[in-house]
């Protein structure tokens, strides 16, 4: 599919996006590097990171880096972003808050020992990092803040008590430090890929496939076949998403839940 270069005037920003090896993170780091923008991305292997960042590079001629970021302890997010500050050459002017996508448990199943893990990953170490970049985008009077959300921010999904706990967590935290930025410059939105065909996607599908007795393509068939648009969103739509509320155009908006859904939810 051609993609068209959006002009959104953020050339030469410099952009940090967690867990984005691949999948919407990134997607979204492509998005932002046709723009111009410089980005670092990380994931828990730095191979799959470098190969990331290799391919966005070779793709649109912009400075992108793949650095190792390890989001199962808060105090790794100290040295991942001294680590992007330097290789990007100065301050993030835009955090993609990301990772990996928990097992699917029941809340009468779930233990301690995984909440527990899950809750440094999905939340603690997020919000390290939001903490973090957030007194130098104040300073400079700019910054973009987005969280990878879910559909489980607007509504509880089935056997994933983990994602609906911790995400919405996240979520509101979003949009407490959204309202305390408002004066400032900086705006803080979540994305919800809710319908969107991710490798999570084909997964998830697959586990529920494997429980009704029926193959993975034929639940992603089934799936696909009723949704409003009847298909699947693409990464590229999520990624278009994050350019555009990364730029001026998009400055006063903040504090959202932004829902790349094709319709389906069926409340406002």
């Amino acid at each position: 599919m051609r993609m068209f270069n959006m002009e959104l005037g953020i050339g030469g920003k410099r952009a940090l996006l967690l867990a984005s090896s691949g999948g919407l993170g990134k997607a979204s780091a492509l998005a932002l590097s046709r723009e111009g923008v410089h980005v670092a991305v990380s994931s828990s292997s730095h191979e799959r990171a470098k190969a990331a960042a290799e391919e966005i590079a070779a793709e649109t001629g912009n400075p992108s880096f793949g650095l190792f970021g390890d989001l199962s302890d808060p105090a790794n997010m100290a040295p991942l972003l001294e680590e992007a500050v330097g290789a990007l050459g100065g301050g993030i002017d835009i955090l993609l808050l990301n990772h990996g996508g928990p097992p699917m448990q029941s809340a009468r199943e779930v233990s301690q020992e995984i909440m527990e893990a899950q809750v440094r990953m999905m939340v603690l170490s997020q919000v390290a990092m939001a903490q973090a970049v957030v007194p130098g985008m104040v300073e400079r009077g700019w910054g973009r803040i987005f969280m990878v959300g879910a559909s489980a921010v607007s509504q509880p999904i089935p056997n994933n008590v983990l994602s609906n706990m911790f995400r919405n967590a996240l979520a509101q935290y979003c949009k407490t430090l959204a309202n305390e930025l408002a004066k400032t410059g900086v705006t803080v939105n979540v994305v919800s890929p809710m319908t969107v065909l991710t490798d999570r996607t084909r997964d998830m599908a697959a586990a529920v496939a494997a429980k009704k007795g029926v193959s993975p393509e034929e639940e992603l068939a089934s799936r696909e076949a009723g949704l409003p648009m009847g298909r699947f969103g693409r990464p590229e739509e999520y990624g278009g998403l994050i350019a555009y509320l990364s730029s001026d155009l998009a400055g006063y908006c903040s504090g959202s839940n932004w829902r790349v859904d094709g319709g389906n939810v069926k409340a406002l």
